[in-house]
């Protein structure tokens, strides 16, 4: 795997689709054991106990991030 291969799955990774960690893994465990507890309120999500890297970008931040981060890998 070159650099700009490992480069373009770590933005990948990072912007579109996270790839299945432990993160996501323990997720599904809390929420799964936390659920007969839960009574008759809203059930748990894996994803309220999987830590957020980067706060959510609206669209055209998102662009704009992924056109910088291009940019950086062809080396302009």
């Amino acid at each position: 795997m070159t650099s700009t291969e490992l480069s373009e799955w770590m933005a990948v990774h990072r912007y579109f689709m996270p790839l299945q960690d432990s993160w996501h893994q323990t997720g599904v465990l809390a929420a799964s054991v936390l659920a007969p507890h839960r009574g008759n309120g809203k059930p748990a999500k894996p994803a309220d106990f999987v830590p957020i890297e980067q706060p959510p970008q609206h669209p055209v931040q998102r662009e704009e991030t992924l056109r910088e981060l291009y940019q950086q890998l062809r080396g302009e």
